[in-house]
């Protein structure tokens, strides 16, 4: 019997590389995460610096399981679960976020992206690792989607949504935004 916890779609893993089908592209990166969770960096396109951008896919374990891509509402609601039991946690690791935000610079050469070592995820899963719950996301895949996109954020001027989102997460902890506002933040296409 197969182990579903390490068995993964073939159409889209085969154990060494991680593809996306339309349009057919391997990923330039995958980032294995501890609960197996697969994180592909797929080449984007858009932007002044197209070379550089990147496109967040993910793949969890399960032979049935499809790539998908990664949205703000898997971050955002997973810190908005853990709230009720680690708000003070939660909101020191908003700020942790919102003060890297502002000290990170985008990626200035496709090999400083292709091999970037992440910075924060360790850290923050050491300091944090008792706030781990069922039936959520580890905090490992918020972490490392968090960090990679505030770099990739910095390549757009005016671009701003994962600061937004650290925000509005710390101003609901803080009570001056109701959660479906915050919830409303995430949601793709959402401007204010």
């Amino acid at each position: 019997m197969t182990d579903k916890r390490s068995a993964y779609n073939i159409k889209y893993y085969d154990g060494k590389t991680l593809r996306q089908l339309r349009p057919a592209r391997d990923a330039f990166r995958t980032i294995r995460l501890s609960d197996g969770t697969l994180i592909g960096l797929f080449q984007g396109s858009r932007g002044v610096r197209p070379d550089l951008d990147f496109v967040v896919k993910v793949l969890i374990p399960g032979e049935s399981k499809v790539l998908t891509p990664h949205t703000h509402t898997y971050w955002v609601v997973d810190l908005l679960l853990k709230i009720p039991q680690y708000k003070k946690e939660v909101r020191e690791i908003v700020q942790y976020y919102l003060d890297y935000y502002e000290r990170t610079t985008s990626f200035t050469s496709v090999d400083e992206r292709n091999n970037y070592k992440l910075e924060t995820v360790e850290v923050l899963t050491t300091r944090y690792a008792h706030i781990e719950q069922p039936y959520t996301l580890p905090l490992e895949y918020v972490a490392t989607t968090i960090e990679l996109f505030s770099k990739n954020e910095k390549l757009y001027d005016g671009a701003y949504i994962y600061r937004n989102l650290l925000r509005a997460i710390r101003s609901y902890i803080d009570g001056d935004l109701h959660y479906t506002e915050v919830l409303g933040a995430a949601t793709p296409g959402f401007r204010r």
